[in-house]
């Protein structure tokens, strides 16, 4: 959900320290990974907040880019899609985004992003193909519809 590994790597750090300062807490009434997804989406939405409020005030603050690093045209190209995608999926509404980062990335079942959601499988599939639709949009890819 990040599209940075150095930030993943923090994360996961701070996913585990809190999940292993409340484990006296944890009470049993859901899975342990259920509880672990539960914890990961709580850092990751928070990660995504501070992410745009610092964009927010580094664009009131500049408006000049970074100049791009000296790569191969392949590259940068992928590079820029790469940072489009992550840009237009931090744009999403976090349900949306988190239902389309369980089943797209993580690769879950509807029933396991369900209960790591704490969603209806109706409203995850429902939210998954949304933000689909909306990034496709976003990114001018065309979107297979209703296609099964």
């Amino acid at each position: 959900m990040t599209g940075d590994s150095a930030i993943v790597d923090d994360l996961v750090q701070e996913v585990f320290l809190s999940a292993f300062l409340a484990l006296p807490g944890f009470r049993g009434d859901a899975q342990l990974t259920t509880w672990l997804y539960t914890i990961t989406r709580n850092k990751v939405r928070s990660w995504w907040e501070s992410r745009r409020r610092r964009q927010a005030r580094e664009v009131a603050h500049s408006n000049a880019r970074a100049p791009l690093e000296d790569t191969p045209e392949d590259d940068l190209m992928i590079a820029q899609q790469r940072d489009r995608f992550y840009t237009e999926l931090g744009r999403l509404p976090e349900k949306l985004r988190e239902a389309f980062v369980a089943r797209a990335v993580e690769g879950l079942s509807l029933t396991e992003a369900s209960a790591a959601l704490g969603a209806p499988i109706s409203t995850v599939s429902y939210r998954a193909r949304r933000a689909e639709q909306l990034l496709c949009e976003a990114l001018d890819l065309p979107w297979r519809g209703d296609e099964s």
